[in-house]
């Protein structure tokens, strides 16, 4: 088993690596909204989201599947066969997807996008859904047998290899296009890489399929959730779209890609927990599940509560700075879908529960009630008060996807919520917005000097409150003065 250290050193090393990769992101958002503009960025955003849609669809649910049989495989041959099974099906299933986009490529931007000159890229970007089905898999065997540092130099050289290359055409003049070479350039790269570190490891065979049908039988049940979720998370942009046009849907989704940074902060527990859980799960260590849970979600909360404080303070500069004056009009959509984004990771921690005992109706339910909530809210708020009406019924449908979950795992684990030390996190934070909200904004580097003030803020006062364990003391004691006494030593 794990250790719980070990758990801690491999979500901070990840952590490590989705501050870098959120760095990535926010040099890529302004690279390609100051060059596009609202219109093309809409685009492109629509495309993202298609693509969002289809690619778990080709996909068949069979990642979550990997991850909950091979958890605790120690087999060779058994893991084997599984991985090249999985992997040569979702080959031939996102080849099909990808087929079938280009061959609707036409009516989809048509009345999709609203744009029928918008085909032609449609066509261009339907190869990234069986891009993103085949890496999907690829990098999951790394996720499953905790080759956590592998995951996460894949993870970074596909940030920064997008942002080089996205450059690069964009330098060329090719546009939209250019930004959709450079994605499936460095997509297609990072599985190549995967599939020979994978055959190096394990070895190669052709498949027999024997356990396919076992996995099916899990994954496909969480099918529908998959389309459920994409309802709730991504079909307000075509109704935005419809509505109010793809230079509204340009500057609502460059909104919330910075508010969905929220969800960077979950990203790093999940990648590790889930496995770790099914692990222990599997051994009827439950106690220990209710230990890595409880741990998880405070650890989360109370680095994903300043963030959403500080992106609400820091909303229209960030707008300011990342895009054009066109986009930053949507600041206001930023901190609605930055504790939307707190939710979703409350959410994530819990569903795990649901996962761990195989029954995944009360999923379902969930995803559907906010799925239709989010529909109902859209169609209402949308044409009366425009983005911000989608903003807030993503907002209303990720509370209740975190409230349902959440009842729905106490019934089989009493975690620790860990109260105080959330209301101390909620304390230090306001300290910090109100400290944050007085600086004057106008370049890159009067941004990180707001955010490094912030978190200097936010870590001083937590201090100060008693929000931080002696052990997390010693670790920050640790890390921030060692390579003070290591100077000094010199």
């Amino acid at each position: 088993m794990m250790s719980y250290q070990k758990f801690a050193k491999d979500v901070g090393f990840i952590g490590i690596v989705q501050i870098l990769t959120s760095l990535g992101t926010f040099f890529l958002l302004p690279v390609i909204t100051k060059t596009l503009g609202a219109y093309d960025y809409g685009i492109w955003a629509q495309i993202n989201i298609t693509v969002s849609l289809v690619s778990p669809l080709a996909l068949m649910g069979l990642s979550m599947s990997f991850i909950r049989f091979l958890s605790s495989e120690t087999e060779k041959k058994k893991i084997r066969e599984v991985v090249y099974s999985i992997l040569f099906f979702v080959t031939v299933s996102g080849f099909l997807a990808s087929s079938l986009l280009y061959v609707f490529a036409e009516p989809l931007a048509t009345f999709g996008f609203q744009d029928p000159s918008a085909t032609y890229f449609v066509q261009a970007g339907s190869l990234l859904i069986f891009l993103n089905v085949i890496e999907s898999i690829s990098l999951f065997y790394f996720r499953v047998f905790r080759q956590i540092k592998k995951f996460s130099y894949f993870t970074l050289f596909e940030t920064f290899g997008k942002l080089l290359f996205t450059l690069i055409f964009l330098k060329m003049g090719y546009g939209l296009l250019g930004v959709i070479t450079a994605t499936l350039m460095v997509q297609g790269l990072i599985f190549l890489i995967a599939f020979v570190t994978i055959v190096s490891q394990i070895g190669f065979v052709i498949p027999q399929f024997t356990c396919i049908r076992e996995h099916l039988q899990f994954s496909l049940p969480l099918t529908p959730n998959v389309l459920i979720r994409w309802v709730t998370d991504s079909s307000d942009r075509y109704m935005v779209t419809y509505f109010l046009g793809l230079g509204s849907v340009g500057v609502y989704s460059a909104a919330c890609s910075i508010g969905n940074l929220i969800q960077l902060f979950v990203s790093p527990l999940q990648l590790i927990l889930f496995p770790e859980l099914s692990k222990l799960f599997d051994e009827n260590k439950t106690d220990e599940v209710r230990i890595y849970m409880s741990h998880s979600l405070r650890y989360f909360l109370i680095i994903a509560i300043p963030a959403v404080f500080g992106l609400s303070a820091l909303s229209k500069p960030l707008l300011g700075v990342l895009t054009t004056q066109d986009f930053v009009s949507g600041w206001f959509v930023i901190p609605i879908i930055a504790f939307a984004g707190l939710l979703v990771g409350i959410f994530q921690i819990f569903v795990n529960t649901i996962f761990l005992i195989k029954k995944t109706r009360p999923a379902t339910y969930i995803n559907i009630l906010a799925a239709v909530s989010n529909v109902l809210i859209n169609l209402i708020l949308i044409p009366s008060v425009g983005i911000a009406g989608a903003a807030l019924s993503t907002l209303v449908s990720y509370f209740l996807m975190a409230a349902l979950c959440m009842r729905v795992t106490l019934k089989y684990f009493k975690l620790d919520f860990y109260y105080l030390d959330i209301a101390k996190s909620i304390l230090s934070s306001i300290a910090m917005y109100l400290f944050v909200s007085g600086f004057a904004i106008s370049d890159i580097f009067e941004l990180f000097e707001a955010v490094g003030a912030g978190t200097f803020t936010y870590v001083v006062v937590m201090f100060l409150v008693g929000g931080f364990t002696d052990h997390e003391m010693s670790l920050i004691k640790r890390y921030l003065f060692r390579s003070e006494v290591s100077s000094n030593s010199k």
